[in-house]
């Protein structure tokens, strides 16, 4: 007679699902009421902000003491960015941990890339920390509510490898956390952990491959998985499709017990294969076997691998809209939940269930918005306003004063307010905010770019792997035929794109013009173009016998010291080398 083993994953799944649902639940309640009166919520979290640091050398230098209301700390605190806080950094970096920009002492410092480039160090605090759980506890709680399957199985939370050894700062602070659910307390991490379908020790792989291969092999040993949490669409998308190049090698690993990656282990800080090794299960092993040697489509496939899944959470606005209709298609009976914005300084919004899109983290951090429609996008002179000051349609850009020691601090994030949940804004993502190229003055931000290239491709019905406009910095474009002198050098841009095009060379004769024309809706490059000091716009489709784009510049990123798994989209890149990356071959340019 046999009995049912009652701590089997599925029934340790929603067990300790259910405990984390109701620790969470009272954030969430304190956050639906918070949604009432939002300008009683900010300013509650403003003046523990200002109470608690008012002795440090910058509340003193900028009279924390004295302020009472947010008009008045707007008054005493300018806009700021991060060269404002480089050298109090620094400063802290080298040991001098309290008292400079917070009075909790700085625990860690998590690197994030600068806009014009370069590594900036952001200053985590127990205070920030606590300022991320908020939103993350709200989160869950209203998904776990509103979504109860999600329970019922183990989840994927994105990790990412750990490139490079562990950092510290010269006094000796850690830089980078060790895994992603670091931004968890420790009950959530506990419960986080337990449900956990791949162990947070892949995070240790420093080879890409061997990293996805861990990931593959633990998602495949899953069969309860009932809830994927990446950032970026196309983390996942490039998993899945590394998947029929392994799939035997994969089920042999899940049948055994063993890890065998594709490429050498490399040994990091004693840990060995063994630490990677899936628990052995052999009938685990011949149902993946069935399956992905049957003669069903991907997506069929993917279903019968999972058939608990219940939601994928990930990016869909902005760049990575263009991305995330392939996760769709992959995953057609998934329901897939945007992500909120959340940036390396501070937790902005988060998505709830049913609603149009995510939440302003309003008892997270103190947020103000600068208005987009029709003002100086670069300026840090625009009137500034309160969370409960916007209005439904306009766009704005986020400054974030948190528990980290960031005042008045300027994301270059910019937002559109597509409603309300009761008075508090829901903020859909448009892209980063600040000029992301300016080659001779045309001031192409991402926003601009990310809306053009989404019409266009729907216009045009394109489903693309990828796409990214970047800017050419020409040395000489040719001879003159009399002269034979070098004619003069113009920049001018390229867009990238890689797909499943059928007719390329029509495709570049539709494309290039109608991006051309759509850029030339901005008056300064309109105006570059008309001088020019611009030469015309190039389309070059990468064909797919070439290296796949998005795993080029997926390299590349990492290569500049961003996480795998941090990885955005983006719809413009400002950066001169890109042509260095993809241009293996210059078939198929205009």
């Amino acid at each position: 007679m046999r009995f049912m083993n009652p701590f089997n994953h599925a029934n340790v799944a929603w067990f300790f699902n259910s405990a984390w649902l109701l620790r969470c639940r009272r954030e969430l309640n304190r956050f639906h009421v918070a949604t009432t009166d939002v300008a009683g919520a900010q300013r509650s979290v403003l003046e523990e902000i200002v109470r608690r640091n008012r002795d440090t050398e910058f509340g003193r230098e900028f009279g924390f003491g004295e302020i009472q209301t947010p008009e008045q700390f707007q008054r005493r605190v300018p806009v700021t960015d991060y060269e404002f806080y480089a050298q109090r950094i620094e400063r802290i970096a080298t040991g001098e941990q309290r008292n400079v920009l917070t009075v909790d002492p700085v625990k860690l410092l998590e690197p994030t890339s600068g806009t014009s480039g370069g590594e900036k160090l952001i200053p985590y605090t127990r205070s920030l920390r606590g300022q991320f759980q908020r939103a993350i506890a709200a989160w869950i709680a209203d998904l776990m509510t509103h979504r109860p399957a999600v329970r019922g199985g183990r989840a994927y939370w994105s990790i990412t490898p750990a490139f490079g050894s562990h950092r510290e700062s010269p006094g000796g602070i850690p830089i980078g956390f060790d895994a992603d659910t670091e931004y968890l307390g420790l009950w959530d991490r506990v419960f986080a952990r337990r449900v956990m379908a791949v162990p947070a020790v892949c995070s240790k792989l420093q080879d890409i491959d061997n990293f996805r291969y861990c990931t593959l092999l633990h998602l495949l040993a899953a069969k309860d998985l009932s809830l994927i949490s990446v950032w970026s669409p196309t983390f996942l998308t490039t998993l899945i499709s590394l998947l029929p190049q392994w799939q035997d090698r994969l089920c042999n690993d899940v049948a055994r017990g063993t890890f065998s990656p594709p490429r050498d282990l490399e040994v990091v800080n004693g840990i060995v294969d063994r630490d990677f090794r899936p628990r052995k299960n052999r009938h685990r092993a011949q149902q993946l076997k069935a399956i992905l040697s049957s003669e069903l489509s991907l997506s069929e496939k993917l279903g019968q691998l999972w058939p608990q899944l219940a939601l994928i959470s990930c990016w869909a606005s902005a760049a990575a809209a263009n991305y995330v209709d392939r996760v769709r298609e992959l995953f057609p009976k998934v329901e897939i939940q945007p992500k909120g914005l959340i940036a390396t300084e501070g937790f902005v919004s988060f998505p709830l269930v049913g609603r149009a899109a995510p939440a302003l983290a309003i008892r997270s951090h103190f947020f103000e918005f600068q208005s987009v429609n029709g003002m100086d996008r670069d300026s840090h002179e625009n009137q500034c306003l309160m969370a409960n000051e916007l209005a439904v349609g306009q766009h704005y850009r986020v400054l974030l004063t948190t528990g980290g020691g960031l005042y008045r601090y300027q994301l270059y994030d910019e937002v559109q307010v597509v409603g309300f949940e009761n008075d508090c804004p829901l903020l859909r993502f448009v892209g980063s905010g600040q000029y992301a190229s300016d080659l001779v003055g045309e001031k192409i931000s991402e926003p601009f770019v990310a809306a053009v290239l989404q019409q266009l491709f729907a216009d045009l019905n394109l489903k693309v792997d990828f796409s990214m406009l970047v800017p050419v910095q020409n040395d000489t474009i040719g001879t003159h035929e009399k002269t034979h002198m070098l004619k003069e050098a113009l920049p001018n841009y390229r867009l990238y794109l890689q797909g499943k095009f059928t007719e390329s060379r029509l495709l570049i004769d539709k494309l290039g013009p109608m991006l051309e024309k759509a850029l030339r809706a901005n008056p300064h490059y309109s105006y570059a173009r008309e001088l020019g000091q611009l030469a015309p716009l190039e389309v070059q489709v990468l064909t797919q016998e070439q290296p796949n784009a998005w795993e080029r510049y997926e390299r590349e990123m990492v290569r500049r010291g961003i996480k795998l798994g941090n990885i955005k989209a983006k719809s413009i890149d400002g950066c001169l080398s890109w042509c260095n990356v993809f241009d293996e071959s210059k078939s198929g340019t205009t």
